[in-house]
């Protein structure tokens, strides 16, 4: 009994071992190998930054312009967010009506579908008369390409992209924060004849202070990293993560690893002491403030007023929000398909046609067939190790003392800009590292582990949670069952809804990322980087077809979570 206890123990310490070197080579080394590929080759990154010998340091200086108006974008969208999340996350968290559901799932959409597809959607819907302006009557679009918002001088469509892209993280973090408190207290609030605005002031405001600021976070780093999208609806702007992709293709690699290594602090900083924090027990006191008591009374009397004529708008305006930014671009672009079907509807041409463009001499069909083979081999294979990893991990994670810097630290791979991530992985497997891969699909599958893994085990650990899954081992291990046996017939059946839904999650972000496989892809396209490639080539037939794909595949990679998730 004795020899059998010491050999399980050893064999979990092994499994142990195994998963952290593999976590470090897998993960962790590709997300921050750019950093120290900063500091190695500093005097090449120097000369070409801050030195150059024919532009000086004009290279530093489309940095700082970069990063200015990423921040200026990012911090944009996630006012918008918040304005418009929090009331909406209120609703979906404290409220039933008819089509909830249906709300929550066309609020988690923009997590699950690819953004490059999401984009030309997004492209088509507002500066085409195929969309929005063709419904209003017009002949173009309603917005141009670089149609600028006054005063913070940010694209309209950048913005738009943005903020259905970053919308999720705020809404969904918040109900999550509002729904795992008691409602007792509103309710002794409202009793007492508080209007909704103080009772979320004075009630809510404190407890759910942490959550807002964990899905800010989130969404800042989200809209600062996000690659796919918007490099379809750009045009003359640039973004960090659209700078690195193509000074990456370029070769200006030392101007880029210079801007991915900030990119990789400034996710890390903004992530890892949210991730700390957030992990105290008792964190509520430090949002308590204190207002006077004459201002707090007319305060109330204000927040009343607002309550009783805003009351609907509050609840209705986050849900147009929401339907325009998101619903309107892909029923936009599920429509044109069909107008586009044969021919060009306004010049009747066949070469502006969704069939000649697929089966014509650009024969972009075959280039379809091959990029969908290569998209799912990659996110097949990708995900299939991710899961060998993450399943040992999020068990760790729950049962070792170590267990909660690991979370933290995974959280970092989620959020970094992909751009950044691909050209790390590049630089660390390739010639300027390792040597051990060129560009190419096992490029693109070690890149898409470092992202899957942390999702699968976000995926887990709520599943691992919300069940009982040490007090049934233990019970298995009194009656004879070795810890693998208790782990494979016991614990892994508990936590299959989660497990499911990580798999479906990871292979669909596999599925849809298009930042970090420009950059690593080399003559692998997958579907997504297809589809710049088309609207780079003016294949827009061919481009709405291949959005409609996948978009498609995503709604029913959607459906499929919401019907698991359910059970």
């Amino acid at each position: 009994m004795t020899f059998g206890v010491k050999r399980t123990v050893h064999l979990s310490s092994a499994i142990s071992l195994f998963t952290l070197i593999a976590l470090v080579i897998l993960v962790l080394l590709p997300t921050f190998y750019l950093i120290s590929y900063v500091f190695l080759r500093w005097p090449e990154v120097n000369r070409e930054v801050f030195n150059n010998p024919i532009i000086g340091n004009e290279n530093w200086n489309q940095i700082l312009k970069t990063l200015f108006f990423s921040f200026r974008l990012s911090l944009s969208a996630i006012a918008f967010d918040l304005a418009f999340g929090i009331p909406l996350a209120y609703v979906l968290a404290r409220k039933t009506f008819p089509g909830k559901s249906l709300l929550e799932d066309i609020v988690t959409l923009p997590l699950v579908i690819p953004t490059s597809g999401f984009g030309f959607a997004t492209l088509i819907a507002w500066t085409s008369n195929a969309g929005i302006g063709g419904f209003l009557g017009l002949n173009t679009g309603v917005l141009t390409m670089n149609a600028a918002i006054p005063f913070i001088n940010v694209p309209f469509l950048l913005f738009i992209v943005h903020v259905a892209l970053t919308f999720p993280y705020v809404v969904r973090t918040i109900e999550t924060k509002i729904q795992s408190i008691d409602s007792t207290f509103e309710t002794a609030s409202r009793t007492l004849g508080a209007s909704s605005l103080t009772t979320f002031r004075k009630v809510l405001w404190s407890l759910a202070v942490p959550g807002i600021f964990s899905g800010t976070v989130l969404a800042f780093a989200r809209s600062l990293g996000e690659t796919g999208a918007t490099i379809i609806v750009s045009g003359v702007s640039t973004t960090a993560s659209i700078a690195i992709v193509r000074w990456t293709g370029e070769f200006k690699l030392a101007t880029a690893s210079f801007m991915g290594s900030l990119l990789v602090v400034i996710a890390s900083a903004l992530i890892l002491p949210v991730e700390i924090y957030m992990s105290r027990k008792q964190h509520t006191s430090v949002f308590r403030y204190h207002i006077p008591t004459f201002l707090d009374r007319k305060l109330m009397k204000f927040e009343r007023f607002i309550s009783r004529r805003l009351s609907r708008v509050k609840d209705f305006v986050p849900v147009i929000v929401v339907l325009v930014t998101v619903v309107v671009p892909v029923i936009v672009v599920l429509n044109s398909v069909v107008f586009y079907w044969s021919a060009d509807p306004y010049t009747g041409k066949a070469q502006g046609g969704v069939i000649y463009q697929l089966f014509g001499p650009a024969n972009y069909f075959n280039h379809l067939v091959q990029a969908t083979l290569t998209s799912i081999i990659v996110a097949l294979t990708a995900t299939y190790i991710s899961m060998c990893l993450a399943i040992p991990l999020a068990f760790m994670i729950e049962r070792r003392w170590y267990g909660s810097f690991i979370r933290s630290i995974l959280k970092v791979p989620m959020i970094i800009p992909t751009s950044s991530l691909g050209l790390s992985v590049l630089l660390l497997w390739g010639s300027n590292g390792f040597n051990l891969l060129g560009s190419g699909i096992w490029l693109i599958i070690l890149t898409h582990i470092v992202f899957s893994v942390p999702v699968i085990v976000e995926s887990v650990i709520p599943a691992y949670e919300g069940s009982e899954i040490q007090m049934y081992e233990d019970s298995a291990r009194t009656l004879g069952a070795t810890a693998y046996d208790a782990i494979e017939k016991v614990s892994l059946p508990l936590v299959k809804g989660g497990l499911l839904t990580g798999f479906i999650l990871s292979f669909t972000r596999s599925l849809g990322e298009t930042g970090a496989t420009f950059i690593v892809m080399g003559r692998d396209v997958t579907v997504p980087a297809l589809v710049v490639n088309m609207v780079e080539a003016l294949a827009l037939p061919a481009a709405l077809f291949t959005s409609t794909f996948l978009i498609v595949l995503s709604l029913i990679l959607l459906a499929i979570i919401r019907v698991i998730t359910r059970k």
